[in-house]
């Protein structure tokens, strides 16, 4: 009996302070809703800080762990559920002295912000305790031989590339204005930084198709190149998917398939993972077809950037030689209008030629060369009688 009595002694208490706790909850539902105002604020500023930790961090050639993903993804539910919570009892209080007259729903709201309250502490403290950032593997990429020379939309097409706007970039204009070239300096800029985690130089052509990209891409990344088309898009996609990347599809005729190819979708970014294919091709249409959401046209130089470059592959040495020489030079310069790879071929070809009839017969040559252009129809008319001359110009059959 005197255990009996003892045992409801000490359980009396404990009943009482339940049932007083639990009678206190309507009356301290402003509190409760009140405090669990002012904790979910401090999660919230958490939150922005871990984000702002990510974003600063994929430019380290880092990601935001598991945990990190994982923290996010509570604290997002909760918020949710921290917000319902406010609005119902907002809803409850629509009356005189704001003060509910359904003391049961109050009570409800009450008790579900007091326990919401401790869950939004717990994520607080546990903010503390998780790993934000892991360290990525270095970052896969490639320089390319390119010349030093600066391209004028160097700048331009870089900024397009590093935004979170432009999923796919679309550079384009006729053959030889540098496409290629421009292509390369954003490859070897982006290989000797970490703002991505790997980037892929694909050299597409004309005879292109889905499998020959893959290929290329698979060999670039050294991932295993076993496997049917399926199984290739899988391990492209597997790998690129977790990973920031920029796809770079040189000389595009036709369009690609992306998804086909295991591309992740570049025309959205997931999560800190930021998304990019840049490619370079002659015509518009194939820029429609491709989904470019942002086109860069790169045209023939002006005349006194047409000039430099010329002089830059003659050398000063050559030009100044002789004044007849920069006479004719400019003359050259004239007739090849503008064009950076004619400019460049041209330049090379007469860097050794000291002789001011030499210069004098050059440009005969390529007047002559451009006027029997006409039957080649099916090529650049504007390129193919620099080629020509270049070939003509070239000492031996060997050579040739």
């Amino acid at each position: 009996m005197e255990l009996l009595k003892s045992a409801v002694s000490s359980v009396l208490p404990l009943v009482a302070n339940r049932i007083i706790e639990h009678l206190e909850y309507p009356f301290m539902a402003r509190g409760n809703i009140r405090a669990l105002e002012s904790a979910t604020r401090e999660l919230q500023a958490m939150k922005e800080d871990v984000k702002t930790e990510i974003t600063n961090a994929q430019w380290e050639n880092s990601a935001p762990s598991n945990q990190a993903r994982e923290w996010l993804s509570q604290v997002e539910a909760i918020e949710n559920e921290a917000t319902e919570i406010q609005h119902k009892y907002q809803q409850l209080c629509r009356c005189v002295w704001n003060i509910s007259p359904n003391f049961y729903a109050i009570y409800k709201i009450s008790r579900s912000a007091a326990k919401k309250q401790v869950e939004v502490k717990n994520l607080c403290d546990k903010k503390a305790t998780i790993e934000v950032i892991i360290q990525m593997p270095p970052p896969l990429a490639h320089e390319m031989p390119a010349s030093s020379s600066i391209s004028p939309n160097f700048r331009e097409a870089l900024h397009y590339v590093k935004d979170d706007v432009h999923g796919i970039i679309g550079i384009w204009g006729m053959g030889g204005v540098g496409k290629t070239h421009l292509l390369k300096q954003i490859n070897n800029e982006l290989s000797n930084g970490l703002a991505f985690n790997c980037v892929v130089f694909v050299t597409c052509s004309k005879e292109c198709y889905e499998e020959k990209v893959q290929n290329e891409i698979i060999d670039n990344l050294r991932l295993d190149k076993n496997g049917t088309m399926k199984q290739k898009q899988s391990t492209i996609y597997n790998f690129l998917r977790e990973r920031s990347f920029v796809i770079l599809l040189d000389d595009l005729w036709n369009r690609v398939d992306l998804e086909t190819i295991g591309i992740p979708d570049p025309l959205r970014t997931v999560g800190t993972c930021r998304r990019k294919v840049v490619l370079t091709t002659r015509s518009t249409e194939v820029c429609g077809q491709m989904e470019v959401k942002k086109r860069i046209r790169v045209d023939v130089l002006n005349e006194d950037d047409a000039w430099s470059l010329f002089k830059e592959k003659v050398t000063a040495e050559t030009i100044n030689s002789d004044p007849l020489i920069q006479k004719f030079a400019l003359d050259v310069v004239k007739e090849l209008d503008g064009l950076p790879l004619a400019l460049i071929t041209i330049g090379r070809a007469m860097h050794d030629k000291m002789d001011p009839s030499e210069w004098e017969q050059a440009i005969v040559s390529l007047k002559n060369a451009r006027l029997n252009d006409v039957e080649f129809s099916c090529v650049n008319r504007s390129v193919f009688h620099i080629l020509k001359f270049s070939y003509d110009s070239l000492k031996s059959d060997t050579l040739r």
